[in-house]
């Protein structure tokens, strides 16, 4: 008989054991989800100017020699981090889309010269150089607001990064031209 009750005993620490494991896992699971939701929750407004020429001559369009695309790209630092990823697929996918990506030269030393520029023109660099660019740069001027050097950064204060592409490869840049706005 004592045996008896001593094999209900360990049932009913394993019984009790395991609905205690199932409750944390449950809380475990809780606080995952409710931790993941509150990290999706992020905003990064972008304003993109562009300015570009070309001539049109007896019949033919030249592009011009200058073009110039900006963006202007505001939020918190917990915004930029957030979104870090899908800003940098959303900018050079916009890149992509530019008439005169095709024109773009790896730096100033080309020879060439920009008059009697077709749109049949060969590519100096490809999209992939153009997009990986756009990646680097970008992806120093997040790394600056999520840990910057020498500055004491607020919670919830907004950061602004300036993007400038044109027709120079190596001349392109992102950077921080404040780190507070008001």
């Amino acid at each position: 008989m004592t045996h008896r009750p001593t094999l209900m005993k360990k049932q009913f620490k394993i019984v009790l054991l395991v609905g205690v494991v199932a409750v944390l896992c449950g809380s475990m699971f809780s606080v995952t989800s409710s931790t993941a939701n509150a990290q999706s929750n992020y905003s990064v407004k972008v304003q993109k100017t562009s300015q570009s020429d070309f001539t049109v001559t007896n019949g033919a369009s030249y592009v011009g020699s200058t073009f110039d695309t900006t963006y202007m790209i505001t939020g918190t630092q917990a915004d930029f981090i957030k979104a870090r990823d899908t800003l940098i697929s959303s900018v050079t996918e916009d890149f992509d889309k530019s008439p005169t990506i095709g024109y773009i030269k790896m730096d100033n030393t080309n020879n060439q010269t920009d008059t009697n520029m077709t749109g049949l023109a060969n590519p100096f660099v490809s999209q992939d150089q153009v997009n990986e660019k756009i990646k680097s740069v970008l992806n120093y001027a997040i790394d600056k607001i999520e840990k910057p050097e020498g500055i004491q950064l607020n919670i919830g204060d907004s950061k602004e990064i300036k993007c400038q592409f044109g027709n120079v490869l190596n001349d392109y840049w992102c950077d921080i031209p404040t780190f507070q706005i008001k």
